[in-house]
């Protein structure tokens, strides 16, 4: 308790925000410390690793760590030379792809371009850059010289690539120490989209992260610069406050502790992938999280051109009902809307808290269908934590792991979709919606 205690200041010290310093100038130091270019880094990581060997796939877990951001650091100095021509495999061809023995598998939750990837994954970028979008990364450690494979899950259009000074000592020592504490798993089509499917019960460790809580000024400064505290005009309508210096509108919801930043001055005229993760890494970048090292590219909404962003722990995504730790970006004809939180976690703490067990997938998906779901209206099942709503004085948020299913673009428990009814521990209604 006594070293709890002493980190635990520790990091109160590392966040004058939490004592009410929300303009001062070392907090603004504190939050500047990321640069551009590392925060793009972190920002689009992919965010979960696969190692097959043999018939065994396992999905790459470590405590306190991010698997995918381990092995970004063994093989950034990599160098790809050539990116060779797209070839769609036939069904039965990517199974035998995703299934090849002695290979190292990175996906995305969401489409990437490969002008985003290639910017900022490895250290020397490509310079002739061919326009396409992947998924997912399959390196073939088989050989001295490693292979890399481009591959979008969905359509199954694939590219393989040249790659030079890519050696593999580090890498290989990095997945012989991950791989015991790995979950074996086999990838399964739910619906036309791959999921991991864990055959058999999955425990997982709860987790505690220090909160940083800023208020409203603290973004009205850093995205409403002007000379004159005066020229910011802000007003009150119901639980929302508004503030507007020229054309630019700030909307605080008390309620939920949201922000909504719109600029109709920044119009995007393109519906291009590439521009719409472009201009949101743009726009997260302003916000100057602290915890932007745990946040990563979650996924993209063609239709509203809705990029977001979401906290993670362990390589697992973070959801709640308040949209705490998310930040979605929207680039259009209309201008740039950004929606943040002013909730966001930093870092975790030490906890010695009991690992939970978790049922096999294939055991949720029963129980959901016994529930009275059709499999068929199921988008997506993930394991991630849940961010258990906290009082207004706690500095600290518990983050629970547990299975979240999507149906009707909502997220959420899977102990929520099969007892609606139940509140869980939390003082809210459970028909809130988790995004």
């Amino acid at each position: 308790m006594v070293l709890l205690s002493l980190v635990f200041s520790a990091l109160i010290w590392r966040n004058p925000s939490r004592l009410g310093r929300t303009e001062t100038s070392s907090a603004l130091k504190t939050t500047q410390e990321t640069s551009a270019s590392q925060q793009a880094a972190y920002l689009y990581v992919p965010t979960t690793a696969y190692y097959q060997t043999g018939s065994q796939k396992v999905q790459l877990l470590q405590k306190d760590q991010s698997a995918t951001g381990e092995i970004h650091k063994t093989i950034r100095q990599w160098q790809l030379k050539q990116v060779n021509s797209s070839v769609q495999l036939s069904t039965s061809a990517l199974a035998a792809l995703l299934t090849q023995t002695d290979t190292l598998q990175l996906t995305f939750s969401g489409p990437v371009t490969f002008g985003v990837f290639n910017a900022h994954y490895f250290a020397k970028p490509l310079k002739n850059v061919p326009s396409f979008q992947f998924d997912r990364l399959i390196i073939d450690l088989k050989n001295r010289k490693p292979k890399l494979t481009l591959v979008d899950d969905s359509t199954r259009m694939s590219r393989t690539a040249t790659l030079a000074k890519s050696p593999t000592t580090k890498l290989r020592a990095y997945l012989q120490k991950a791989q015991p504490s790995g979950l074996p798993v086999v990838e399964k089509r739910l619906n036309g989209k791959l999921v991991p499917y864990y055959a058999k019960p999955v425990a997982l460790s709860p987790y505690a992260f220090l909160l940083d809580q800023q208020n409203a000024n603290h973004f009205v400064s850093l995205l409403m610069p002007t000379n004159s505290a005066a020229a910011v005009d802000s007003r009150e309508i119901g639980d929302e406050s508004i503030y507007t210096l020229g054309d630019t509108r700030m909307t605080l919801n008390s309620s939920s502790s949201v922000m909504q930043y719109e600029d109709p001055g920044k119009t995007t005229k393109s519906t291009r992938l590439g521009t719409a993760l472009n201009k949101g890494e743009a726009a997260i970048s302003q916000l100057n999280l602290q915890g932007i090292t745990s946040m990563h590219y979650f996924s993209y909404d063609k239709g509203s051109r809705t990029v977001s962003f979401r906290s993670y722990a362990q390589g697992l995504p973070i959801f709640n009902s308040l949209d705490n730790g998310l930040v979605q970006t929207v680039s259009s004809e209309s201008g740039l809307t950004t929606t943040f939180s002013l909730n966001n976690l930093t870092v975790a703490i030490p906890t010695s808290q009991a690992l939970k067990t978790l049922p096999a997938t294939q055991t949720v998906l029963t129980q959901m269908a016994a529930a009275g779901y059709a499999q068929s209206t199921i988008q997506d099942i993930r394991l991630g934590y849940y961010w258990r709503p906290q009082s207004a004085s706690s500095q600290v948020v518990d983050l629970t792991p547990t299975y979240f299913v999507e149906l009707n673009g909502q997220y959420r428990r899977y102990t929520e979709w099969l007892t609606p009814q139940a509140v869980e521990g939390q003082n809210q209604p459970a028909a809130q919606v988790i995004r």
